[in-house]
């Protein structure tokens, strides 16, 4: 699935790095869309109508994300990547359904505040750009390794 999407706003515009890609993107639908892609130093969030202003653009290095990297089990592989602005979180996440011969893709936005749900924007499936494990490797592409045993991102592999 693709989206011809990318008129939300300026991506990144760094020269030839291999991760200045769209990680996740597509519309919902009440009309407006979402455009997260990685760069060099982090990743760029665009949200609102395609082809205006976006209505919220936050820039975050890779520092000030949190990504959450699929487990290995369950019927759908998925990961999920966190933006904070403020008190206001923005989980963007992507899965791919195991279970089904389509493996259908799905992807959305949950918006929260202090750990409460505000508003959640599911992706219309036919304009979702999403790579199965897109944030993951964007993370380890800006040379975090996942450890296993602490569950946890480290920003040095060793």
């Amino acid at each position: 699935m693709t989206a011809t999407f990318l008129s939300l706003g300026a991506l990144s515009s760094g020269a030839a790095w291999a991760q200045d890609a769209v990680l996740l993107q597509c519309e919902f639908p009440n009309g407006k869309g979402v455009v997260l892609s990685a760069h060099e130093n982090g990743v760029s969030y665009r949200f609102g109508h395609p082809g205006q202003s976006p209505d919220l653009a936050l820039e975050r290095p890779y520092a000030e994300v949190v990504v959450t990297p699929w487990p290995g089990v369950g019927g759908a592989i998925w990961e999920e990547l966190r933006l904070t602005n403020g008190d206001v979180s923005y989980v963007l996440w992507g899965a791919l359904d195991r279970m089904t011969d389509d493996h259908e893709m799905t992807g959305g936005i949950v918006v929260e505040r202090n750990g409460k749900e505000l508003a959640r924007f599911d992706c219309v499936p036919e304009t979702l750009d999403y790579t199965v494990f897109g944030f993951s490797d964007a993370y380890e592409a800006a040379g975090y390794c996942w450890d296993f045993d602490a569950q946890s991102w480290l920003e040095r592999c060793e």
